[in-house]
């Protein structure tokens, strides 16, 4: 519990007057995404009718507001990262930042849901683990823009290892706030949104620099064998 807390004091430190832009920049996240939601299912006002036309117009709209809108849960993200790393307030254009390559975020971030869905298929439990194992998703590929949506799930799978639990305790941690919220009519999610991000972006930085450290002690650890048996073939040919 004390690496926990030690997190989210960190994320309510990076959030100490900034409030007023992550809430405005929830806000502005979460209205986007209503409007998107009401106009995907405004083509069931006409089912049943003789609007067929107007039905099949609306559905299609529908469907690509659906998938137009995933970027901008990227974006949402994002913003969080950029704010944590640079000590600056919530960038109301990191909501868009997604849009810049639009279909390898689109692709990754599907890959990531098909590939939740096809262990929830399964059995409940694996689903549940991949979800955790892919929860950092959003923030792996946007530090490694390079990778292919496959390789930034793998990479996500393997700085989770060893860490789901702490991020399920994590979550769980929020469980009091998210019940308060109800009783404002929602309206404290605009500021547990943001706390909650903050401090996912806090674990994420703990993890990267643990996973970094290790990789780059590995490679170290690679470098001087290659060395070492360079040198034995050396002494070998003379």
């Amino acid at each position: 519990m004390g690496k926990i807390n030690d997190l989210k004091e960190q994320a309510l430190a990076t959030l100490r007057g900034k409030w007023g832009s992550f809430v405005g920049l929830t806000f502005i996240y979460v209205l986007l995404y209503c409007l998107a939601s009401v106009l995907a299912e405004f083509g069931t006002i006409f089912k049943g009718s003789s609007f067929t036309t107007l039905t099949l117009v609306f559905t299609m709209i529908g469907g690509v507001l659906t998938f137009a809108f995933i970027p901008m849960q990227f974006g949402y993200v994002v913003a969080h990262l950029h704010s944590s790393r640079q000590d600056l307030p919530a960038d109301i254009s990191d909501l868009f930042f997604g849009y810049k390559r639009f279909w390898k975020v689109l692709g990754t971030m599907l890959l990531q849901v098909l590939a939740i869905i096809g262990g929830m298929i399964l059995f409940v439990i694996p689903g549940i683990i991949l979800s955790f194992a892919y929860a950092i998703v959003p923030l792996v590929l946007r530090d490694n823009p390079e990778l292919s949506a496959v390789e930034v799930l793998q990479k996500s799978r393997m700085m989770m290892k060893g860490h789901k639990w702490e991020l399920f305790f994590l979550y769980l941690s929020f469980i009091g706030w998210a019940i308060l919220c109800i009783f404002t009519l929602f309206i404290g999610y605009l500021w547990l949104a943001p706390y909650m991000q903050m401090t996912e972006v806090k674990f994420y930085e703990m993890i990267r620099a643990e996973f970094e450290g290790e990789t780059e002690e590995y490679e170290t650890v690679e470098e001087n064998t290659l060395i070492e048996e360079e040198e034995i073939s050396a002494d070998v040919t003379e």
